[in-house]
């Protein structure tokens, strides 16, 4: 009923259809006022309540009235409802409670009254609440303080180091163009050394009694202004003085056999390099033993000079001349396993530059040895099969067959499997499938294959002479010609090399035919998983690479 009678209220003072000439009269006025406390609820709005006053003093009733009195009293206490309703909210700011008091006051409430102490109740938590805002504000304000702080250190440290980082830009900056300025000069001064070179060869080749480099007259096939530029950068040798360790190579004991000598020779002449010390060799020792046999034969007076000047080393004749010299001594097993920390580049060419040493004098059947004995020629074996007349065209391969004492020798072969990829067992069986997928590409097959041996498996050759296709082009080297120099001779002049790379023998043909610019050296091969054919699986490069060959390379 106080909804209908409100709502019909409201549309009686705000609706734009109330009928014109309408007037109160004093029943309808007393009926209406009467429905007063009825409609004073908080849907109520005060405008409504304004209406009432204004018309109630248009029509002539007087303030102080009962009807100005309902009015007064209906709207205060929709004041109120309002009030009432707004205190109920427990998140209204504290200037809202405070004009609520106002409001109050306004509305002749008096404090203490029920509206008074309800908002009372309602502004003691806001209080508190107000509180532990400021309080988690201040905490939260001093948190972030201290969060600027180590972000404003942070800042300052990462600015210090970007300052630096663009210090250390510009620094690498100025070294990078001081460091190509360096490499154009080096690379003006190697183009002067080039050309001084070639100018330097081209008066040699105006003496008659220059000759370019050959074994047995067979041509190496080194570039004539490279050898001699390298002849021009390791050639000159450092002086050799007491001031320096000198490492001495003396004695008679030797780790392994030839293959292993050789090694431990050029290891030493490597090492005196790598740590800038000198290298001193006994006239009565293992390394001239091993190599006055094969090159360097005692023909001549001036002898030790030139041994001295070949390898940069210093030749004494007694114990009593290495007085006063601060002498480092190390066996041949401790030069069998130095390896070398140098790049693998370098590292190539000073091996090569002493292969081509030795080569440079080979022993051709004149002069002696280290103990006085007359010394073999190096060209024996090439000349026994093909004659000295027909030795420099004759078209040839070698095998070298090195069983190693059996299974010592698979073992080896099956550790440069895993670090090259060859056959586990390829190159020590030696099998004729083998041999032929290496020569038939290469129309070999129809050239003669000279078989050397240690002579410990004679049935490798007994296989390849029975296979048809190679048994008719085997040679053997005779047997008063048959020695270990003009074995390796016969096979670094050849025109291809099949060998086992677990053998330090076949290691120093294949580095010494790389060192005269022969290729076709065929000692890492393997089977290809797919095609089932058999291939190269490491370059030429590798019987030097330490990482391959270990202390072999």
């Amino acid at each position: 009923m106080a909804a209908s009678t409100a709502l019909r209220f409201h549309s009686w003072y705000t609706a734009d259809t109330r009928p014109s000439g309408w007037e109160y009269s004093s029943s309808e006025s007393r009926r209406k006022l009467k429905h007063l406390p009825d409609i004073a609820t908080p849907h109520t709005s005060n405008g409504l309540y304004d209406q009432i006053w204004r018309d109630l003093k248009r029509r002539g009733k007087e303030p102080g009235t009962k009807s100005f009195d309902a009015v007064l009293r209906n709207r205060i206490s929709k004041q109120e409802y309002a009030l009432i309703d707004e205190l109920s909210r427990f998140h209204q700011s504290e200037s809202s409670l405070d004009r609520t008091w106002q409001g109050l006051v306004k509305a002749g409430k008096s404090p203490g009254t029920p509206p008074f102490e309800r908002l009372l109740e309602r502004k003691e938590p806001r209080r508190e609440v107000v509180r532990n805002e400021n309080k988690n504000w201040g905490e939260a304000t001093l948190k972030a303080k201290k969060s600027l702080a180590e972000a404003q250190i942070k800042f300052e440290e990462a600015a210090k180091n970007l300052k630096d980082a663009e210090q250390s830009i510009a620094q690498m900056m100025e070294q990078s163009q001081e460091s190509h300025d360096a490499k154009r000069q080096l690379e003006v001064m190697e183009e002067t050394l080039e050309t001084a070179a070639e100018i330097e060869l081209q008066e040699l080749l105006k003496d008659d009694d220059y000759q370019p480099l050959a074994i047995c007259d067979r041509n190496a096939d080194v570039g004539t202004v490279e050898d001699f530029a390298t002849m021009q950068k390791y050639a000159q040798c450092p002086d050799i003085t007491k001031d320096k360790p000198i490492l001495l190579l003396e004695g008679t004991k030797v780790h392994g056999r030839t293959g292993n000598n050789l090694l431990e020779f050029l290891h030493a002449i490597q090492e005196a390099r790598d740590m800038d010390i000198s290298l001193g060799v006994m006239r009565q020792s293992w390394a001239m033993n091993v190599l006055l046999k094969m090159w360097m034969a005692i023909d001549s007076d001036d002898w030790q000079a030139h041994f001295e000047r070949t390898f940069c080393v210093k030749i004494f004749n007694h114990v009593k001349e290495l007085e006063g010299w601060n002498v480092v001594d190390q066996d041949t097993k401790e030069l069998f396993w130095y390896k070398s920390e140098i790049p693998l580049e370098d590292y190539v060419a000073r091996q090569e530059y002493s292969l081509r040493a030795l080569f440079r004098n080979y022993n051709t059947g004149e002069g002696k040895d280290a103990s006085g004995v007359p010394v073999q020629d190096m060209c024996s074996g090439i000349n026994a099969i093909f004659g000295e007349d027909h030795r420099s065209s004759a078209m040839y391969s070698v095998i070298h067959s090195r069983s190693l004492e059996g299974e010592p020798g698979y073992r080896m072969l099956r550790i440069l499997s895993k670090r090259s990829g060859c056959d586990r067992a390829a190159a020590l069986e030696m099998k004729p499938d083998y041999i032929k997928a290496i020569l038939k590409p290469l129309g070999m097959m129809k050239h003669p294959i000279v078989f050397i041996t240690d002579g410990q498996n004679p049935v490798i050759l007994e296989r390849l002479l029975s296979d048809p296709d190679l048994g008719p082009m085997i040679r053997t080297v005779p047997e008063e010609a048959c020695w270990i120099g003009g074995d390796l001779t016969l096979a670094i002049m050849s025109n291809a090399f099949i060998g086992n790379p677990a053998s330090t023998f076949t290691g120093f043909i294949a580095k010494s035919r790389l060192a005269l610019g022969f290729g076709h050296n065929y000692l890492f091969r393997a089977r290809d998983k797919d095609s089932g054919e058999w291939k190269t699986v490491c370059g030429d490069h590798c019987i030097f690479d330490k990482s391959i060959m270990n202390v072999m390379s």
